[in-house]
């Protein structure tokens, strides 16, 4: 926004900033799903293959750890990607709150 601040052009921008808010957040729902879905998927591999085998507990647990390996690094993928997700809710968050507070000082500018 450069020139003169409009309020319509603000709630405009907040307008669009709502409607952005409301599409992330059903985002986040879809990827906090399927990071809990690959959470549960490598937390039961490695429980199965903890079980299968023999030997000292760290033994047992270097395997199912070399053996889940792909499932972890799926699960920490989704994780990462949930926390961004939460940062960028918290940041359109943040935007929301700024034009608030810009509306009401164009409102009370006469703007």
């Amino acid at each position: 926004m450069n020139g003169p601040i409009i309020q319509t052009d603000v709630e405009e921008r907040l307008i669009e900033l709502a409607d952005r808010l409301d599409n992330e957040t059903e985002n986040f729902g879809d990827i906090a799903h399927a990071r809990a879905l690959a959470e549960v998927a490598y937390k039961k591999e490695y429980a199965t293959c903890m079980l299968q085998n023999e030997g000292t507990v760290a033994n047992r647990e270097s395997i199912a750890t070399i053996h889940c390996a792909e499932l972890l690094q799926s699960w920490k993928i989704k994780e990462a990607q949930e926390k961004a997700q939460q940062q960028l809710l918290i940041a359109i968050r943040n935007q929301l709150d700024a034009f608030r507070t810009i509306s009401a000082n164009v409102r009370s500018s006469g703007g």
